[in-house]
């Protein structure tokens, strides 16, 4: 009997510093904070096109002004054409988390892209995305870009704060910065090696503070300070 209370109150302590571990997460602690966090990219190929896609939470509306805003869910595709036609119609059709969506696809205004954004949030491991351009269809598999051994974006910020700490301890207010965040996976910034690396931005009303993260090691591989 006396044994089985003590494993009892173990799984209960266990189960308690579960919570209290989810509850001190740095995205959750300064969640007031952030502005963005963008934690699964997303790469394909289709016949004539490459597409990507990146997904997370971001406010809404966007502004880079200093002051971090409510926060929705979003995916974001982009495809890019080997050959940019201008005015192309691409049509799209994708589950996201169990949401479809379709719909025409947005030509940016100067990039050679075409781009949809959607209301959901993902971390599934592939989404299967059906293309149409005229008389062509096809269906293109995105693969997350996530591999075995990659710090994730909690750690990414732990890491952003620490190596910043000096320099954020007058924009410091208990669980919040007067600042807005960016906790970000983006591809490689450096060279023309490939990979992903974790970029975590403290942007004020005058400048950004910024650090690159190894996505492995979680080594600060470049600081910029305003």
């Amino acid at each position: 009997m006396k044994k089985k209370i003590i494993c009892l109150i173990s799984a209960v302590c266990a189960v308690f510093s579960l919570i209290l571990a989810g509850c001190n997460a740095p995205t959750e602690k300064y969640d007031s904070s952030i502005s963005e966090i963008r934690d699964a990219v997303y790469e394909g190929r289709g016949g004539s096109f490459s597409v990507t896609a990146v997904s997370g939470v971001h406010e809404d509306p966007f502004s880079p002004d200093g002051t971090a805003g409510k926060k929705r869910e979003f995916t974001v595709i982009t495809l890019k054409p080997d050959e940019f036609m201008p005015g192309s119609l691409y049509t799209y059709a994708v589950t996201v988390d169990g949401k479809e969506f379709g719909g025409v696809m947005t030509m940016h205004p100067f990039g050679e892209t075409y781009s949809v954004e959607l209301d959901k949030r993902t971390h599934e491991e592939t989404l299967s995305l059906d293309i149409k351009l005229g008389s062509s269809d096809e269906t293109v598999e995105l693969r997350s870009v996530a591999e075995e051994g990659d710090i994730d974006a909690d750690h990414a910020l732990d890491t952003a704060l620490t190596a910043m700490k000096d320099e954020l301890e007058s924009i410091k207010s208990g669980n919040s910065f007067a600042c807005e965040i960016y906790v970000r996976l983006i591809a490689n910034p450096i060279n023309a090696d490939g990979g992903y690396y974790w970029y975590v931005a403290f942007v004020e009303s005058d400048g950004t503070r910024a650090v690159l993260i190894d996505r492995k090691s979680a080594e600060v591989v470049g600081v910029k300070n305003k």
